[in-house]
């Protein structure tokens, strides 16, 4: 029996129906799309002319301004030259010019909806910032589009892995592989100020770069070499910038408006961006600065040199997290440290900061101290080992959670030579000078040859506690660094959004005072810390001889130093002889001794407001044992000013003026 497939005649002819419709359809899609392309490629420059003028025109919408161009000319689909551009606010100089720029896309990227520059030629391009007084042509690029939400405050969780991400893709792809640049000029002119920065080519071919700067600031000019390599497809990015002479580069403006100077001998930087996952993007690179030197008043009196300051960086960006890794090195001068920072946005603002330096030679930190930046430890020599843990923590809608801890310990160390400062000198008699706003107004001797000098034993107890219970509770306990008080200085800040509160111990107020200039400087407060250290930790003086040195140095009024004549001042007395409510009126005014007229009332009589302050230390006073419940029942916040001070009392207002509020020169 035959058992072969019966053939249909009439599914033959619905397959062959169906097959050649398929034909058809496919053949009218091609000619369809072969014909957008011709018409595309006929009318290109019209077509190109009007998306350009219509992007922007929206752009001169949203950011008032004025960007016009020429003509245009499309070479092919992806390539197109823009001659005449110039850019200008409404208001304001002109801030780019542009005589021709040529530019090709990757086109199988701009399919796929990216848009990547192949190529970039530009001649004769101009840009100027100008500002006169507090008109400007480039602030609006800060503001933003004029028409944008600002009613809107919704926040949004953010996914930082993407976000770095799409901005690292988007930055390369605007890079362009090849870069041409013809005479190429950046001109700044603020107030009648001059910088310019110039070169006559730059050119980027296989992926290399090497271009001369001239930069001239107000006549004075300095020629920069500068060299790299940026390659598109691995996301990467170095450079070298160097002087073409022997001397330093000088960055110009600094002085002009900061009144400071930054100068280096080579500067490198390189990055790359990694792809580990979707909730994962990495930065890895470097960052060097050979011979860098920076004079700002407000980092250090003198000039400061770091003969060497890196970086090797990875940085990574979480779904909800950016943070520095700990894999990252960090080089300062002789020293090597691996720290790790970290930033939480959501729900609430953290930040977390953690350093281990394990056993590294002491004498390496001391090495590494940048010439100029401390005034004390020149010469010094140590030995032995250091280790330096630090662990701080804070949640900045939750500050009182704020976790702080720091510690600098020793091992077998010791100080073979002090060098130029002798820090045990403060043991014997010795020359102090007292400083009002960074100027020396007053030199006495701290020692019994001076007839106002009292030993701790001649001073009223009632006076020691009341300083040490308002300054430093915990002077004899801590090692002159006082985690909680610096703690709970942070927290204050952190509450009132400004500096409000300092956390300075009674040994940090004596160095300064002893051994420091008088300037508010970012490396004052550094040696302070360490020559702190330096002379709690190595026993080179007592707590009582410091506490006693104190109490004798300290500004207690206009030209009154010192817990005896602060005593003749006020109460015409000695020091010995004080009472409780004489003492913790002088430990009140400690932080402005020279506005204590302000703690009186027109009638001389303390103000009522004192009264939480004696309330409050009396109380402190008491649970440490320093008074008794007698003393605290007999206690009224009142003092009978007998001494010159009563002539000083004028008809003064309720609020002392607003400068007067601060501490005056931080004890």
């Amino acid at each position: 029996m035959n058992t072969s497939p019966q053939i249909n005649p009439n599914q033959n002819n619905h397959n062959n129906h169906n097959s050649h419709n398929c034909r058809k359809l496919l053949t009218w899609s091609a000619t369809g799309i072969l014909f957008f392309i011709l018409l595309t490629f006929l009318f290109r420059n019209t077509i190109i002319s009007f998306y350009l003028h219509h992007k922007i025109d929206r752009f001169n919408q949203q950011y008032d301004v004025s960007l016009t161009f020429e003509k245009t000319k499309v070479r092919n689909l992806t390539s197109v030259l823009i001659s005449g551009i110039i850019l200008k606010p409404q208001k304001g100089d002109t801030l780019l010019k542009i005589d021709s720029a040529y530019a090709t896309v990757n086109f199988w990227k701009l399919l796929r909806g990216r848009f990547k520059l192949n190529e970039l030629q530009l001649k004769n391009t101009s840009i100027s910032f100008i500002r006169h007084d507090s008109i400007n042509n480039y602030f609006w690029l800060l503001e933003g589009r004029k028409n944008k939400n600002s009613e809107d405050t919704t926040i949004t969780a953010v996914n930082y892995a993407t976000k770095a991400k799409i901005f690292f893709n988007g930055i390369f792809d605007k890079i362009p592989e090849s870069l041409t640049m013809d005479n190429f000029t950046v001109h700044s002119s603020t107030n009648g100020h001059e910088v310019m920065l110039h070169f006559d080519q730059w050119i980027t071919l296989d992926h290399q770069f090497k271009t001369t700067i001239r930069v001239t600031e107000n006549g004075s000019e300095a020629v920069w070499l500068t060299e790299g390599r940026i390659d598109n497809d691995a996301q990467m990015i170095s450079f070298r910038l160097y002087p073409k002479e022997a001397r330093h580069i000088i960055l110009p403006y600094l002085q002009y408006r900061w009144n400071a100077e930054i100068g280096f001998d080579t500067l490198t930087f390189s990055l790359a961006e990694g792809t580990p996952g979707s909730d994962l993007t990495v930065v890895n690179g470097t960052a060097t600065a050979r011979g860098l030197e920076i004079a700002d008043d407000q980092i250090a009196a003198n000039k400061v040199l770091f003969n060497k300051l890196g970086i090797d960086y990875t940085v990574n960006f979480g779904k909800d997290y950016a943070e520095l890794d700990s894999a990252s090195l960090v080089t300062f001068n002789a020293l090597d440290f691996h720290p790790f920072l970290k930033y939480r946005p959501h729900p609430s603002k953290q930040i977390t900061l953690k350093l281990h330096m394990p056993d590294f030679p002491a004498e390496a930190l001391f090495s590494s101290i940048p010439q100029g930046l401390f005034t004390n430890f020149n010469g010094i020599r140590v030995k032995g080992n250091l280790t330096y843990n630090l662990h701080f923590f804070v949640n900045l809608s939750e500050p009182d959670s704020l976790l702080f801890e720091s510690d600098l310990a020793r091992h077998q160390f010791s100080i073979l030579s002090f060098g130029e400062t002798d820090l045990t000198r403060i043991n014997g008699p010795f020359l102090y000078t007292a400083y009002v706003k960074e100027q020396p107004v007053r030199t006495f001797m701290v020692g019994p040859e001076n007839p106002n000098y009292r030993s701790l034993d001649k001073i009223s107890p009632y006076l020691q506690a009341s300083v040490l219970c308002s300054e430093d509770g915990g002077f004899y306990q801590h090692r002159g660094l006082s985690e909680e008080a610096f703690r709970n200085s942070i927290i204050a800040n952190i509450k009132e959004r400004r500096f409000v509160r300092g956390g300075s111990t009674i040994t940090m107020q004596l160095v300064k005072n002893v051994f420091l200039q008088h300037t508010k400087t970012i490396g004052r407060k550094l040696e302070e810390m360490l020559l702190v250290w330096l002379i709690e930790n190595q026993g080179l003086t007592t707590k009582d001889r410091m506490y006693e040195v104190y109490l004798n140095i300290i500004e207690w009024g206009p030209m009154i130093y010192g817990a005896n004549e602060a005593a003749r001042f006020y109460f015409n007395k000695d020091a010995s002889k004080l009472t409780l409510a004489e003492s913790i009126f002088l430990a009140s005014i400690i932080p402005r001794p020279r506005w204590f007229q302000y703690s009186f009332d027109q009638s001389g009589q303390l103000r009522e407001s004192n009264a939480g302050f004696y309330k409050l230390l009396s109380e402190k006073m008491l649970r440490k044992g320093q008074i008794t419940q007698e003393d605290v029942d007999k206690l009224v916040p009142s003092v009978d000013l007998k001494g010159p001070a009563r002539l000083l009392l004028k008809k003064v207002p309720a609020v002392p003026p607003a400068d007067s509020l601060f501490n005056e020169d931080d004890q």
